[in-house]
Formats: C-alpha cells, structure tokens, sequence
C-alpha cells in the first residue's frame, strides 16, 4: 500500500513575493475595503483603525520591520522547497482552494479532487495582467508560469482512489478533470496551486517525475463552506484513503495558504497553532466559524492536512510564523510555515 512519508504547511501570500516598498500596492486595496472580518465583526477600514488603535501597528510596519519579515519569508520558503524536494516523493496531494478564479459563483463545490491526467498551470491572460497594477502583475508571477503553460502529470488512480473512499464515507466530491473556464476565460490551476508548484517547486524542474493531485475545498464562499470539524474529518478519510491506495508510491501533502488575513490576528494564529502542535482537535473545531472568513478561512486547508497526517502517526512542528502587517489598522498577513514530521 502507499505510503504517506511528508506533510508541510505554508502562505502563499503576495507579501512574500512583493518588495517591502511594494507592500503598499496591498495596502490600497485594505483602505478601500468596506468589510474587513474580525473577531466576529465586520469593519471597514476606518472603524478597524479605531478598534485597533492602542495595539501602536504603525511601529510593526516600518520599512525595517518589512524588510525583515520579507527576508524571513524568503528563507524559509527555500527551507521548506528543499524538504520536499529531501522526501523523494513520488506524488504530492495540494490542498488548497479557489477564489472564485475557475469555480465561479455559478457552479461553486464544497469539495474538488482533480483526477485528470494532466494538471496545467498556466500565465496569466492578457487581458487579467490589463487590469492588473505592475505589482500585482509582479506578485502573479509567484504562481503562473511568465510564458505559456507548464504541464505536471497528474495521478488519476490515486485521484479516483480518493473519490471512491470519499463516497464510501459519504462525502459526496466533485470531480473535476481539467479546470473549468474561469474568470478572464482562464483554465489553469488557481494561485493556491499555482504557488506550490511554480513559486516554492520551481515547475518541479528538481523533481521531474513527481505527479500531483490537487484537492480544493471552499474555505472562503457562503453558502456551503465546510465547518472545521467536517474539514478536519475529510483530512481524516483522505488520509485513509491514499494509505489504502494500493500502490508503492511515497506521497506528500501540502497545505497552501493561511493564516490570518486579509487582517492579522495573531492571537488566532497562535492559539491554531498550539492546538496543532498538541493534537488538540477540540480547540480546531471548537474555534467559532466567524474565525475561519475570508483569507483566514486558508487555515483549513491545514487542518485537512493535519487530519490526514495524524492517521500516519506524524505531529506537526512548527518552523516559522511571521506576521506580516501593511497598515496601521493591522491589516496583512500571518506568514506561517509547518512540517509534520
């Protein structure tokens, strides 16, 4: 039977692709925002000023503190594309999710797995990258090839595998064996993806015989998006179901994306990490919904992850976790980076 031997976590956010003095491209946007999530509110820009106005996050985004964050995300972004490179897998499951880039709200799935025989990643359109400011261009480039398409090889009997195992424990999946038409008319891979295999895999150039199986849930869009405790019982099953895949191959997991954002909670993240670092499913499931919106929502993607890894005796560790703030209301992102070893 196959064997899952790795699992890492990391953000794919553009604050780890922008320069400090690019940050601020990001930081327009949060001003213009008239709902930011937080702590069970809602808030535009000035009201989130104001409620977070003694915790001083001015100091916490100079362009020092940028720089050294950035720096930070650099290193360990190498750190963790050289462990999965040092596991010498054989295949490589994403979880991960789309933002209404190729499920859009007319068709919108709790869960996807990709059984194609290909999973293609591909450059922005021309006409996105026209509506695109030249740092938003630049941050894409983290997740989509500059030119043309990259294409990975997909594994198409692990991915029916998954599916099957899934009905069995009545989860019903999408199925999915290219990606739908989009928005701009694009149908590659979502950044999500896109991120693992270009930014941090660099198209798998190192590793040219690894296949991929790409696994999406819907962290971010009511009306089905999936509770923590039911995201953290479909880690379990998909960790049961690659173990029962009956077959040689080594086979990693990745979780994409996370945590807190589009507004830093570190008090969320450390609280979701330590319950991570414990086995503390309790905390994970227990954490109110209103937690796990918008960005921060990527958070379960590794609590999928962490379910699948337990079944094979793994615990997580955590590397880095670096929060990134942009303004002085505290928006950005909370960098994190974890292994279950």
């Amino acid at each position: 039977m196959a064997e899952i031997v790795f699992g890492v976590g990391i953000s794919h956010s553009p604050m780890m692709v922008l320069k400090p003095e690019d940050w601020e491209v990001r930081s327009a946007v949060d001003i213009k925002n008239p709902a930011h999530p937080f702590r069970g509110g809602v808030y535009t820009y000035e009201e989130l000023l104001a409620l977070r106005k003694d915790e001083n996050l001015a100091a916490e985004h100079t362009m020092d503190k940028r720089q050294v964050c950035y720096d930070r995300t650099q290193k360990q972004t190498e750190f963790l594309s050289q462990k999965i490179l040092d596991a010498e897998l054989d295949v490589l499951v994403v979880v991960g999710d789309d933002q209404r880039e190729r499920f859009l709200a007319e068709l919108s799935p709790a869960f996807v797995v990709v059984n194609g025989e290909t999973v293609i990643n591909k450059e922005v359109s021309k006409e996105r990258a026209a509506t695109m400011p030249p740092a938003a261009r630049f941050s894409a480039s983290a997740s989509y090839p500059s030119d043309g398409e990259v294409v990975h090889a997909g594994e198409p009997d692990l991915a029916n595998h998954i599916i099957a195992t899934m009905m069995d424990n009545e989860f019903d999946i999408a199925v999915s064996e290219k990606m739908p038409r989009g928005a701009f008319d694009e149908d590659g891979i979502p950044h999500a993806f896109g991120f693992i295999y270009h930014r941090v895999l660099d198209d798998f150039k190192e590793c040219p015989n690894l296949t991929t199986v790409p696994v999406f849930i819907n962290d971010f869009f009511p009306p089905n998006q999936p509770s923590a405790k039911r995201v953290l019982k479909f880690g379990k099953v998909l960790g049961d179901a690659i173990r029962s895949w009956d077959s040689s191959k080594r086979v990693g997991i990745a979780a994409s994306g996370g945590f807190s954002h589009f507004v830093v909670d570190e008090d969320l993240d450390w609280r979701i990490i330590k319950a991570m670092e414990a086995g503390d499913e309790a905390t994970i499931i227990n954490e109110p919904e209103y937690s796990y919106q918008s960005g921060t929502s990527e958070i379960k993607n590794w609590i999928a992850t962490m379910g699948a890894m337990q079944g094979s005796g793994f615990k997580f560790e955590l590397v880095d976790y670096i929060p990134c703030y942009r303004t002085d209301a505290g928006t950005g992102n909370g960098n994190t980076f974890g292994l279950w070893t």
